[in-house]
């Protein structure tokens, strides 16, 4: 059986999900084509698969990583011809390698490609609701109007998405759902939309204990922070360099590992004091059970993965950031994590946040309930068993 897989590449957390279905069917004996673009070219490469590169889509940002949805919007003629040429890209790539499945991880072009060629598409979505960003406080009449523009991209999206044969949610099912305006949507535009949890290629039960973990990294018995630093590359050279600054005068009690998100030279680590800084960490899972707390952006499959491992979190959502400050709010209200603004790092404000979690058992507490409650989703293979289903017609 042939699959293609067609991840966003902006970013790398779409192709971070598709990987590892990708490297299970590769497991059973299927045949796998990757086509992205940008960041995630060099992720998919250094997990050894396959990838073709297509025209890049991308969005206009500040230098802090922020969305300028102005400018973005204005440059629309040119998106419609980046998006028609990917379009016709994608259509030769799957003409030329006969898939039996397409996965297209938030990729339009793949959704509609595989329907003018009648391909059975799994989309994979985590965000079927998309929200205006903002930076100021609006008025109430700029309110209502965002709410307009929201409700009309859903409802002018939900028509190009419906082309897929199903969508999947890489979310958990209430009371968990980390992205919450995905539960406001009326109840016919769900009829192809089932929530399946994150896809964790590894989970906690197959690795070797938190002890055991710590000991063959190098680490004493000090509590372990574990930051990871995700994103596009200005998202991630702001964060890095502000976080870099103040961990260079964070106490001795604490071991800091942080991670910069490049693949290039990856598990090469350069040692200041008490903090290990990787370009790129190749098992971050084990990393992920060894450490007490993690340090992120509020991306949805950072966030995802320290609920999967029990591990609770302070979140720095990039600016006017909608995606990730609905998920910072999600994640507060669980009582699992703390949240700071990026304006409002400082050395003061992280070490409080990291003291008050290490210190009080109230956030392990609740991240490990939650912990318990979804541990039983297999998102990868509820994916790969509507894989063998599509590809037999059974679906």
């Amino acid at each position: 059986m042939r699959v293609y897989f067609a991840p966003n590449g902006f970013a790398l957390g779409h192709a971070g999900r598709c990987v590892p279905i990708a490297r299970r069917l590769i497991n059973n004996g299927d045949e796998v084509l990757f086509s992205t673009y940008g960041d995630a070219i060099d992720f998919v490469k250094a997990a050894g698969m396959p990838v073709v590169s297509v025209p890049r889509m991308g969005l206009i940002e500040s230098p802090d990583g922020t969305i300028e949805m102005l400018k973005t919007s204005i440059q629309w003629p040119r998106y419609v011809w980046i998006f028609l040429r990917q379009l016709i890209c994608e259509i030769k790539l799957l003409r030329r390698f006969k898939p039996s499945v397409a996965v297209s991880d938030s990729r339009l072009s793949t959704v509609l490609a595989c329907w003018l060629l009648r391909i059975p598409c799994i989309l994979l979505l985590h965000q079927i609701k998309m929200l205006v960003p903002h930076k100021k406080t609006l008025s109430q009449f700029k309110q209502r109007l965002k709410r307009f523009a929201e409700w009309v991209i859903l409802y002018s999206t939900h028509l190009f998405w419906n082309r897929s044969s199903k969508i999947l949610v890489p979310d958990f099912p209430p009371p968990y759902t980390i992205f919450q305006s995905n539960l406001d949507v009326p109840d016919k535009l769900m009829s192809k939309v089932e929530f399946i949890g994150q896809v964790i290629e590894k989970p906690p039960h197959l690795l070797p204990s938190k002890g055991e973990l710590r000991s063959k990294l190098g680490f004493d018995d000090r509590p372990l922070i574990f930051v990871g630093v995700s994103g596009t590359k200005k998202e991630k050279e702001l964060l890095a360099m502000k976080l870099e600054e103040i961990f260079s005068k964070f106490p001795d009690k604490y071991n800091i590992v942080m991670t910069l998100g490049k693949p290039d030279k990856p598990d090469k680590f350069v040692k200041k004091g008490n903090l290990r800084i990787y370009n790129w960490i190749t098992d971050r899972y084990s990393l992920l059970k060894a450490c007490d707390l993690l340090i992120s952006r509020s991306g949805h499959n950072s966030l995802a993965e320290s609920m999967y491992y029990g591990k609770p979190s302070i979140l720095i959502p990039t600016p006017a950031h909608t995606e990730h400050l609905e998920n910072s709010k999600s994640a507060e209200r669980m009582g699992i994590s703390r949240v700071i603004q990026q304006k409002n790092l400082s050395r003061k404000n992280l070490l409080e946040s990291v003291e008050n979690i290490l210190n009080h058992t109230g956030y392990k507490s609740r991240i490990k309930q939650v912990q318990k409650n979804i541990l039983n989703l297999d998102a990868i293979q509820s994916v790969i068993i509507l894989i063998n289903q599509l590809a037999k017609n059974e679906y």
